[in-house]
């Protein structure tokens, strides 16, 4: 289930989630391919360095996601879906990632049940 959110949503939840994210791209042959990056909030995008797999997936295939595990056990993980390009940074190649939704998520359990009766897991949105 995806949540639409304000962009501006995502910087709030980094403070608690923190800048470790892993970026999903997908290979020519339709495989994903993912990447652990350190994200970091740059107005209303998100930038990162850009491995040499993902920054020529988002040539082809711009449109990504991003996933912040949870920071305690139990908790709800992040993924924010994004449309991508590379830029030039300081340190080299960047991925330049422009929020289009997002979700906080969790399997629900009996401790946490759904919250929602349309989604079988415990969905909230990222302003939540």
């Amino acid at each position: 289930m995806s949540i639409p959110v304000e962009p501006g949503d995502i910087g709030k939840q980094m403070e608690q989630f923190g800048n470790a994210a892993y970026v999903l791209t997908v290979r020519d042959d339709a495989t994903p391919h993912i990447a652990h990056l350190a994200m970091r909030l740059d107005g209303d995008v998100l930038r990162c360095g850009a491995s040499r797999s993902a920054a020529a997936n988002v040539a082809q295939r711009p449109t990504i996601s991003v996933l912040w595990a949870p920071f305690e056990p139990g908790g709800y993980s992040m993924i924010v879906d994004a449309v991508a390009h590379t830029v030039d940074g300081a340190d080299g190649l960047e991925l330049e990632l422009r929020p289009t939704s997002g979700v906080l998520h969790r399997p629900a359990t009996p401790a946490t049940p759904a919250t929602n009766p349309n989604c079988g897991s415990d969905c909230a949105p990222l302003s939540a």
